[in-house]
C-alpha cells in the first residue's frame, strides 16, 4: 500500500514536471519563440562584450575581472549578461506591475520584485566596474 502510494505519487510528479516543460517548449516552438529566444541571446551576448572576449583573449583566463580596459575574459563576459538580464527583468517587471490593475498586492509585489532586481543589477555593474578598474 504504501509502496503504491509512493509510486503513484512519483508518476503525478513526473507527468506534471514533463507536461509543463512539453508546455514550455511547445509554446516556444508554436508561435515563433525560438528565433526571438535566439535574438535575446545573440542581443545579449553581443551587449555583454563575449566578441570582446573572444577577439582580443588575455592570455590567463583565470581572472574574472581583468584589469584592462581594452580586453575582457569570458567568465566576466558571464558576469556581464547576468547584469544585462537582471537589469531587463527588472524593467519588465516594472512594466507589468504597470499593467496589472486587478489587485493592489499583484502590483506592489511587481514593483518590489522590479526594485530588487534593479538594485541587484546596478551594485553588481558598480562593483564589476570598480573591480575592472573604472573607479
Amino acid at each position: 500500500m504504501i509502496r503504491q502510494t509512493l509510486e503513484s505519487a512519483y508518476r503525478r510528479t513526473v507527468g506534471s514536471l514533463r507536461n509543463g516543460v512539453a508546455g514550455l517548449f511547445g509554446s516556444l516552438a508554436s508561435r515563433g519563440g525560438v528565433i526571438q529566444t535566439l535574438y535575446v541571446i545573440a542581443l545579449v551576448s553581443l551587449m555583454a562584450g563575449f566578441v570582446t572576449a573572444l577577439v582580443y583573449r588575455v592570455p590567463n583566463q583565470t581572472y574574472i575581472p581583468y584589469p584592462n580596459a581594452q580586453a575582457e575574459t569570458i567568465p566576466e563576459a558571464v558576469i556581464n549578461a547576468f547584469v544585462i538580464l537582471t537589469g531587463g527583468g527588472g524593467v519588465y517587471l516594472v512594466y507589468l506591475s504597470g499593467r496589472q490593475t486587478a489587485k493592489a498586492r499583484t502590483v506592489n509585489m511587481y514593483l518590489g520584485l522590479a526594485m530588487l532586481l534593479l538594485v541587484v543589477s546596478i551594485f553588481a555593474g558598480i562593483d564589476l566596474a570598480i573591480l575592472k578598474g573604472f573607479g
